[in-house]
């Protein structure tokens, strides 16, 4: 089925990593499946540490501080 959505930005990227790593044919494949995941996930609040919502994990995936660093960067 074809519609048109406003996706977070963060949403789009992680369906594009996983298009990228070759797990889904296309964007909207992706999509579906990470609202798929989320609509049947044990613990629907998210995770919290000091205040700071925790986002889940990607297995395989590290962030380092020079990817931390430069997505601040690219914020500004």
């Amino acid at each position: 089925m074809r519609t048109t959505l406003d996706i977070d930005p963060r949403v789009l990227a992680a369906a594009r990593a996983r298009v990228n790593d070759g797990r889904n044919a296309s964007i909207g494949q992706a999509v579906s499946e990470l609202a798929m995941a989320g609509l049947s996930s044990e613990n629907p609040r998210p995770t919290e540490s000091n205040g700071l919502v925790l986002l889940p994990s990607e297995p395989g995936h590290v962030v380092t501080d020079e990817m931390v660093a430069r997505a601040m960067l690219d914020d500004e």
